[in-house]
């Protein structure tokens, strides 16, 4: 097995005598406030002038508070713009069920301002919160409540500035602000269709958080129709500390019906609205929409997942006419990165290679402008000569930001520091705001191109008058390495060492799952510090399925998963046990979701490698999760029988040997509670010994203040006494 290893450069490290004098992590401070992490400023924009570069930072007394920051780029000014305080006490209180279903969704768990959209011409951004759309005069700072009453979701701005468009119980309106004159462009009938917003589906798989998009004029809006009627109910309980709830819930478990999708386009002038006919097949996904140019783009992917048609319509004629269709053996990857440059030119990425390439669409003709490994993630601002983009080409735990010359494809990389860049870019693509981070490096938020020196707008120092500060002495920097999977393929690992006498026993921290990339050059959370200042060792690898790498490295999961993702897995703790400061014997392995998964399996397929496992909100049978996801990978349960049981923790529980302490949230809608309270029935039919701790009202991110630190308490506790 051929191995290598890359150390970040970082102080020498004792470990010995030093240990006890150093102040350690602890659950409860980890997720106390003042907050621990370095504050990285999220959701950057640039105003449409190019002159500021505004931000969300969580407050300094409160870690789950987001408040919006302005830098003026010409003075060089950075200052608090608006609290997140003052939405809030302005706003309304208490979450609906459906904001707090789309919270979890896009996994947002702060408050205060959690989004914020610039007005097209500068003169103001718009402030959802708390049920609530907000306007703020960029000039002045003042902020006025602009909705009526009730709970509004979905708010989004007109690119004239005129109307704000939103949803209300399931129906779409649209407010002209300058008179508030609201009307209702769709409403809802009954409990079970809505107007103008995401399903489901669309929102926990294909990461399509939208369900309504202006025209570039603010002439036409489109906007989906959602039916749930043909989902089959299911009963899902919620149970609180107090309460006991039962939802029928319309959850599209994998080979059922999903809910029905229309798309339709509104024009404001006669208020007339049309049908767009989008599907092949009444059961084909709607996974992509948005304006590009003056054509509504949308992308329809077919049940199957191996076929993703890129359709152009013209509102004004009503015609559509195909762009480009993407074919695979497995499944299409969804992506955001179809942009027109110019007038029936545009630009798109395609997995057709074993790297994605940069593909350019004009006059009908397909020219690959890119070629070779590597992955572009992101185009941030493309003109007819060059495209900026983000993504890798050297090493997938590196993500820089390159220019593309379209003629002839050569990339320029423009950040030169190591580590994990995120970036946007000016309208004209002339000035970028670049986020950095890396393994010792907690971030920086730097400017590229307004200057030849790079003019650096935030760094996040750990001074002595940060909370961290006091815990930096027991800091242990992780290390990336590699490992040679059984195809020859590259596995990489993040490594974390404990200051502590060897041999000391290590944690497998695993995700595992498509689509999610752990091992970066990027600073590390502060979890691995709470398992490595607790004593363990903590490995992280990125096996094959996993994302950011490409359709020969992530295919193989397909058919059957629990397979290869287990096989490289082990792999890695073999290594890990090869170690001469770990104690072999003394192996665990801990995740959530498809990592709680990931355990089971481990536990199971590896019984006298792993000693004991945490298994948190697992996926226990695939029949049990929803159509989209799963089917992609294992595809319908009638047609694969034998890859979904195979893929079933079930088919494998005469292996299982080691402890394992499950973990579950009781009010889950995602992963429900069903996979669990199966596990833990199958389990007692066996008269298997387990510990189990479930969590009243939390659903499946468990991110709750009080519940975290709980369940770290008990993960600690668990691996003391087992490992």
């Amino acid at each position: 097995m051929g191995v290598s290893k890359t150390s970040p450069a970082t102080p020498s490290r004792s470990f010995g005598h030093d240990l006890a004098a150093m102040k350690r992590l602890t659950p409860s401070r980890l997720f106390s406030n003042p907050p621990l992490n370095p504050s990285l400023p999220d959701r950057i924009l640039m105003s449409p002038d190019g002159q500021l570069v505004t931000y969300l930072l969580p407050a300094a007394d409160d870690r789950e508070r987001l408040d919006l920051w302005r830098h003026d780029l010409d003075s060089g000014e950075s200052r608090l713009w608006l609290d997140g305080r003052e939405l809030e006490s302005a706003g309304l209180h208490g979450l609906s069920s459906s904001e707090k279903a789309a919270r979890e969704r896009k996994r947002q768990f702060a408050h205060g301002i959690t989004d914020y959209h610039w007005s097209n011409d500068g003169t103001m951004v718009l402030l959802p919160a708390s049920g609530s759309g907000f306007l703020m005069d960029a000039r002045s700072g003042n902020v006025q409540r602009v909705t009526p009453g009730g709970r509004h979701t979905d708010l989004t701005l007109s690119p004239c500035g005129h109307y704000l468009s939103y949803v209300r119980e399931g129906s779409l309106f649209v407010l002209q602000i300058s008179s508030r004159e609201e009307r209702c462009v769709a409403r809802s009938t009954h409990a079970l269709e809505s107007f103008g917003i995401a399903e489901f589906i669309a929102q926990e798989e294909m990461h399509r958080f939208h369900g309504h998009w202006w025209h570039p004029e603010s002439r036409y809006l489109a906007l989906t129709r959602v039916d749930e009627t043909p989902v089959a109910i299911s009963n899902r309980f919620e149970i609180g500390a107090e309460t006991f709830d039962v939802f029928e819930q319309r959850y599209p478990y994998s080979g059922e019906q999903n809910a029905e999708v229309a798309l339709l386009i509104h024009e404001l002038a006669s208020g007339e609205t049309h049908t767009i006919d989008y599907a092949q097949d009444p059961q084909d996904y709607l996974a992509r929409v948005d304006f590009v140019g003056e054509e509504l783009a949308f992308q329809v992917e077919d049940r199957a997942q191996q076929r993703l048609d890129v359709h152009l319509f013209d509102p004004g004629s009503r015609t559509t006419r195909k762009l480009i269709c993407e074919q695979a053996p497995h499944w299409v990857n969804l992506n955001d990165h179809l942009t027109a440059i110019g007038q029936d030119d545009y630009l798109w990425v395609s997995d057709r290679g074993d790297g994605n390439q940069l593909l350019r669409i004009r006059d009908g003709g397909v020219e690959t402008v890119t070629s070779g490994v590597g992955r572009i993630n992101e185009i941030l601002h493309a003109d007819a000569d060059n495209a900026l983009v983000t993504g890798w080409v050297e090493e997938p735990t590196e993500q820089h930001v390159y220019r593309i010359a379209l003629a002839g494809g050569t990339r320029q990389r423009l950040t030169g520091e190591p580590g994990w860049h995120e970036a946007v870019a000016d309208k004209e693509g002339e000035c970028l705001v670049v986020r950095r981070t890396s393994l010792d490096n907690p971030g920086e938020l730097t400017v590229l191109g307004r200057s030849h020196t790079p003019d650096i707008i935030q760094t996040a120092r750990i001074t002595a008058q940060h909370p961290y500060h006091a815990f930096l002495d027991a800091h242990i920097t992780p290390e990336l390495g590699s490992l040679a999977a059984a195809d020859g393929q590259t596995l990489h690992y993040r490594l974390t060492r404990p200051r502590a006498e060897a041999p000391v026993p290590i944690i497998v921290y695993v995700y595992g799952g498509p689509g999610v990339q752990r091992v970066r050059n990027e600073w590390p959370p502060l979890t691995l510090q709470l398992l490595a200042q607790s004593g363990f060792g903590v490995f992280e690898l990125d096996n094959r399925g996993s994302g950011n790498r490409g359709p020969r490295f992530e295919a193989p999961i397909y058919g059957r998963l629990g397979a290869v993702e287990v096989e490289d897995q082990i792999a890695g703790a073999r290594f890990a046990t090869g170690l001469d400061w770990v104690d072999g014997e003394r192996i665990g392995v801990f995740g959530h979701s498809y990592g709680g998964y990931m355990t089971l399996m481990c536990l199971c397929r590896a019984p006298a490698l792993f000693r004991a496992g945490v298994s948190v909100a697992p996926v226990s049978d695939w029949h049990l999760y929803d159509t989209h996801y799963t089917e992609r990978y294992l595809g319908h349960p009638d047609q694969n029988e034998d890859g979904y049981r195979d893929s079933s923790v079930f088919a494998h529980l005469e292996s299982l040997r080691g402890k394992l302490l499950l973990m579950h949230g009781m009010a889950d809608d995602n992963v429900l509670f069903t996979h669990t309270t199966r596990l833990m029935h199958a389990l007692q039919q066996r008269a298997y010994p387990f510990e189990l701790m479930t969590y009243p009202g939390s659903k499946h991110a468990l991110q709750e203040r009080e519940v975290s630190i709980h369940r770290f308490e008990a993960i600690l506790d668990f691996f003391r006494r087992q490992l």
